[in-house]
């Protein structure tokens, strides 16, 4: 099995990678850019690091895929996420706890996530 799942959200045009446990999908960046090749894929990936990284500010990657591979040198922290593909990005966890559970979150953070709470939160900020 994967450790990311590769997803398109409504609200942002970029494709999305998520972590599904704790081990970063960072080590899969050639299966991640053999994917996004198939697509015919050019343009931004944003990576959530959220299972691996927690709530810390280094949760967010981007990197630019060529079409052929992901450039590493094009590698940067997002810290700016729009709270609509937040929103996604939680209730994508939510409906996927089996994610959380092998995750190195604090058991907290796993109960915040697992019942929905930050994304609540954030629907009604």
């Amino acid at each position: 099995m994967e450790n990311y799942e590769l997803l398109n959200f409504k609200s942002d045009r970029r494709k999305v990678v998520l972590s599904t446990s704790y081990a970063s999908p960072l080590g899969s960046v050639y299966l991640i850019s053999n994917e996004l090749a198939k697509e015919n894929y050019h343009g931004e990936v944003l990576f959530d690091l959220l299972l691996s990284n927690g709530f810390n500010p280094n949760r967010f990657l981007s990197m630019v895929f060529d079409g052929e591979r992901l450039v590493s040198q094009t590698t940067k922290i997002i810290n700016e996420i729009p709270k609509s593909l937040l929103i996604e990005i939680y209730e994508f966890y939510y409906e996927h706890i089996e994610y959380i559970e092998k995750s190195s979150l604090p058991d907290i953070q796993k109960y915040l996530l697992k019942n929905n709470k930050v994304a609540e939160n954030l629907s009604s900020s």
